[in-house]
Formats: structure tokens, C-alpha cells, sequence
């Protein structure tokens, strides 16, 4: 069960309190986080490792007139990433072939297959997006076939570094860039602006207008919307002017997105992209192939743009599909299963794509209340360097403990693993998983001995409920919201409960009406039932809510429920 702390107060105002609860407490701090600037948030891209001598073969590249190739990732920081990039370099003359490697038949990272294909095809020079920072085989595969490879990346660096002609990355040893928290998207854009810079320093232009580049910006805004980066200095820069960029409507493949998604392009939010726009692009090389989203956020043509915005769609349906057969999947074997049923859930199946194990899990843990691990096997590639095949997996919390922690109490069998307090990911081969279940079990007892039970969540501020509607037109002042800058937490006390339905096609969302006196909230709470909440909701009952203020479809403040108490 779910336990709540009520933040003391610190300011009578909302906006200030709030403020500093994020640890901004002083005026000059206040003025830079609600008024994002683009000149005094971009940091200097010369101060990233390897910049210098990047830009120098790119400039090369392009007066020698060679064939280059963009490697992106996969998912939504890597794709829109990989077109920006892309769309770049070929709008200042350079010839270029973007490529995305198939989650399932290739997986995460340079490979060697995909560099031979490249190298027949005459190219030269590959910069990455997104990865490449621990790939030392692939980068030494592509010196021998004469490539270069330029790295840009945002994840974590070994000691040993791939030898790649230049390693673009805010966490690699001797980095003296102010900020390390830039998506891959972010890592890219700088090498962007890195090149704009000298080019325009020794009047090299390339045709290209001062300011032109902040058209990119709704790609890049993409990508740090969806990579759970934390959306603070330059990071929220990128993430309000992208959202101002996408607002504009000009790149016809989101405009057919979002036309076909029914969302007002000029009033799109962060978690319009986080739970609209990001599942679909994801969708692509989830249950198919990436380059039909990259493909959607490249075209120039309305008409594709509207097939491949329908392509996309069906993905997801079919990703909603795998999803939910895995879910009945997991339910039907945790019925089963008298283990299953007690402390801690972890199964898996090879069968299962782990690319969608996080939502599978997300949805077990809520409905179990209790922390789920579950894993599954990628394609053929998925071998540890002693040939062996490498199972990977996703884990969510209810809340009862830390899973980073937890995963560290049996940190010796996986391979690597990461993630945060409520969700994470693991890899391990798969001789280990017979040893997957008991261990965590046996980490999960000793950790709730240890932190006490579940760690208390921090409640921002009691709003009552005649400041619901001042709230909801304050709170866009510190949007967007994400990684580093959560929507804030109310305690909305002793409201009455004038309405309960559930909508949507199967009846899986809940909406309750909220009343004081003549007015009236709706609260919504999607894939919950009046069962989902620590107190069942019924028409005429006084209660607590437990949620976020935003607002509507229609422009009208609502909240989006977490608790009943």
C-alpha cells in the first residue's frame, strides 16, 4: 500500500513553493527556469570532448565530396536524432544514407554486418546518434575497411574507449562541457551547432540563414521529451523551444500524426509526445521496421506522410496486441503459481520481446502491487562475447522498494542493469536465469527489512479545491514537466464525489466528477477501476484525492488521479 508525506510549506504562493521544492530558491535561479533563453542555455559546443576535430573531418568530408552515413538508435532519442542529423548535413551538401539497425535481427549498436554493407557502398565516414561509446569491435572493424567513425552519444563510457576517430559524449573522463545530461538528440544538435559555428567563423556559410537550425529544434525536442533525461538547464531549453518548433505544425509527417491522433498541434504538451507521439515512433522498431518512423518525421510529402502516420498507428495497435497477450500471458501463469503469488514477482517466457516487457510490467505491478521482473530474448544477435545467448528483461516497482536497489543486492548475475526507483532494466545470460527468481527474492525480503517498508511519497502542497482553477493556468509557467522537473503532487482534501464512470472502447479508464458547492472537476485516471485506488470511489462520498492539475482536451482544468485515500 502506497504511503503519502505532505512537503511542509515554504512559501504562501504556489509557483515559488514549488520552486523551492525543486532546490530554486533564488530570484536569479527563478527568472532562468521559468524564462528559458536559447543564446544563455546553449553551452559551447567546443567544450565537449572531440568536438574540434569532428567538425574539422565533417568540413573535410564535405569538400571532398564523400558518401557519409548517420547510425542512429532505434528508438525515440535515436530516430528523430538520426533525421535531424541527417536532414542537416544534407542541406549543407553532403551526401548521406541514414542508417537505423533492426532491433530483432541486428540489435543495439554498431555492428560489423552493417558496416561491411555501408563500406560497399563506398562510404567513408559514419556518424553515430545515440551510441557507439562501447562498440570497440565494430569501430575496429570499420578502420580496416577505411572508414572513420565519429561518435555521438550520451551513455555511460567504459574505461576502455572504442578507439573511434572522435568520442563525442558529456560523461567521458575529461569532459569539460557544463552539462552532462543531454539525450543523444542533444549530443547531436550540438555537433550541429559546433559546425554552423565554424563554418560561419571562416565564412563558409553553405547557404545557410543565422537562426535557420531552430527549425530542428522540434526533433530534438522530441527526443529529450522522450528519453527521461533530466529536463533542467539546456535540457529545458530544447524541450520548450522544440515543443514552440512542433506547435508551428511544418513537418508534414507530425502534422498527419497528430491530425490523425486528433491533438491541437498549437496546444501539443510533453505528455502529448510522452504518451502519444513517442509509443507510436517506438512502435516502428518494436513490432517492425525503425525507418518507417524516421521515414514519417523525414518526408516532405503530405501524401506519404499520411500512409506511413497510418503504418505507424497500425504498429502500435499491434504492439497494444503483443502487450496485452503477454499481460493475459502473465496473469493466467501468476493464478497458477502459489510462488508467484507471494512477496515478489519475476518470469519470463524466450518467446516474449523485452522491447515490451516495460508496459507488460508496468501493468502487472499495478495490478499485483507488488514489484514484477520480467524478461525475455532479442533476436540472434543477443550473444555475450563467449557466444552465449543474453536474456533481457524490464522491471517496475509498486512502490514497496527501490528496484535499483534491489537489482544491486544481486548485482554479481546480471550483466548490466539501470533504471531508477519505480522501473529499471537488466540483461544476464541465460545460464543465470534459473538463479533470476530466488535471488531477487531473497534480496526483496532483505531490503524491506532494511528501508522499513515503502518509502513515503512526497506530496507537493494541499490545494483545495478553489484553487484548482488558478493552479491549473499557474502551473504552465514551469512546464514542460519530465525527468528532473515532476509534475507536481497534490493532496486535494475532503472533496465530494458528485459522478463515477469508466469510459474508453473496453471500459478501462475512470473518470469521477469532483464537487464544491455549484462547480465541477472531472478527474480522470486512465487503465484504473474504481477497484485501483486505496478507497473504492462511490457517488456522494467525501475523500481525499491524491493527483496532478492540468488541463483538459477542452482547456479545462482537471486532475489526473494517482490515489483515492
Amino acid at each position: 500500500m502506497k504511503s503519502y508525506r505532505l512537503r511542509e510549506r515554504e512559501h504562501s504562493e504556489l509557483i515559488p513553493d514549488l520552486l523551492h521544492a525543486r532546490g530554486i530558491a533564488s530570484g536569479e535561479e527563478a527568472a532562468r527556469f521559468l524564462e528559458p533563453s536559447f543564446e544563455r542555455d546553449s553551452g559551447d559546443p567546443f567544450l565537449l570532448p572531440d568536438m574540434g576535430v569532428a567538425v574539422e573531418r565533417i568540413l573535410a568530408a564535405a569538400k571532398n565530396g564523400e558518401k557519409i552515413a548517420v547510425w542512429s538508435d532505434y528508438d525515440c532519442d535515436g530516430i528523430p536524432g538520426g533525421v535531424m542529423l541527417s536532414e542537416f548535413l544534407r542541406s549543407i551538401g553532403l551526401s548521406v544514407r541514414h542508417y537505423i539497425p533492426h532491433r530483432h535481427e541486428e540489435g543495439y549498436g554498431l555492428n560489423c554486418e552493417g558496416i561491411d554493407e555501408l563500406a560497399g557502398q563506398k562510404i567513408s565516414l559514419i556518424i553515430t546518434v545515440d551510441l557507439g561509446s562501447s562498440d570497440t569491435e565494430p569501430v575496429a572493424h570499420a578502420k580496416k575497411s577505411g572508414i572513420d567513425i565519429i561518435v555521438t552519444d550520451h551513455h555511460v563510457v567504459p574505461e576502455v574507449e572504442p578507439g573511434a576517430f572522435a568520442l563525442i559524449n558529456p560523461k567521458r573522463r575529461g569532459n569539460r562541457y557544463p552539462f552532462d545530461g543531454l539525450c543523444g538528440a542533444g549530443v547531436a544538435w550540438k555537433l550541429v551547432q559546433a559546425i554552423l559555428s565554424k563554418s560561419r567563423a571562416s565564412g563558409q556559410t553553405f547557404d545557410y540563414a543565422q537562426g535557420k537550425e531552430k527549425w530542428l529544434l522540434d526533433l530534438v525536442g522530441i527526443a529529450t521529451l522522450s528519453d527521461r533525461v533530466p529536463l533542467r538547464g539546456e535540457n529545458r531549453m530544447l524541450a520548450r523551444f522544440g515543443l514552440l518548433v512542433m506547435r508551428k505544425n511544418r513537418r508534414p509527417g507530425l502534422a498527419a500524426l497528430l491530425r490523425m491522433l486528433r491533438i491541437e498541434a498549437r496546444g501539443l504538451t510533453e505528455d502529448d509526445i510522452g504518451f502519444m507521439i513517442a509509443p507510436r515512433i517506438n512502435a516502428a522498431s518494436r513490432m517492425g521496421r525503425p525507418s518507417t518512423a524516421a521515414r514519417l518525421l523525414a518526408t516532405q510529402n503530405a501524401e506519404e506522410a499520411g500512409e506511413l502516420a497510418q503504418a505507424l498507428q497500425s504498429l502500435n495497435n499491434e504492439r497494444k496486441g503483443v502487450v496485452a497477450a503477454t499481460v493475459k500471458e502473465a496473469k493466467r501463469r501468476i493464478a497458477e503459481s502459489e510462488a508467484l503469488k507471494k512477496g515478489i514477482i519475476v518470469m519470463g517466457n524466450p518467446l516474449w520481446r523485452p522491447g515490451i516487457l516495460g508496459l507488460v510490467a508496468n501493468s502487472l505491478a499495478e495490478a499485483e502491487r507488488k514489484p514484477v521482473f520480467l524478461w525475455g530474448r532479442d533476436g540472434s544477435t543477443s550473444l555475450t562475447t563467449s557466444g552465449g545467448s543474453v536474456i533481457r528483461g524490464s522491471c517496475r516497482s509498486d512502490g514497496s522498494v527501490n528496484v535499483v536497489e534491489l537489482m544491486r543486492g544481486v548485482g554479481d548475475i546480471f550483466l548490466d542493469f539501470g533504471g531508477h526507483i519505480f522501473s529499471g532494466g537488466f540483461s544476464l545470460q541465460e545460464e543465470k536465469i534459473f538463479e533470476l527468481a530466488p535471488r531477487l527474492a531473497m534480496a526483496y525480503e532483505l531490503l524491506r527489512t532494511k528501508e522499513g517498508g515503502a518509502p513515503q511519497i512526497v506530496l507537493d502542497r494541499e490545494l483545495p479545491f478553489e484553487e484548482i482553477f488558478s493552479a491549473s493556468r499557474d502551473l504552465s509557467k514551469l512546464a514542460p514537466f519530465g525527468e528532473g522537473n515532476a509534475k507536481p503532487l497534490f493532496l486535494l482534501p475532503g472533496v465530494s464525489i458528485a459522478a463515477v464512470r469508466s469510459f474508453g472502447k473496453s471500459g478501462d479508464h475512470l473518470e469521477i466528477t469532483l464537487a464544491r458547492a455549484e462547480k465541477r472537476v472531472s478527474a480522470i485516471s486512465f487503465f484504473n477501476t474504481p477497484d485501483s485506488f486505496q478507497k473504492r470511489p462511490e457517488v456522494g462520498m467525501r475523500a481525499d484525492i491524491v493527483g496532478h492539475v492540468e488541463n483538459g482536451w477542452n482547456g479545462r482544468p482537471r486532475v489526473r488521479m494517482v490515489d483515492i485515500i
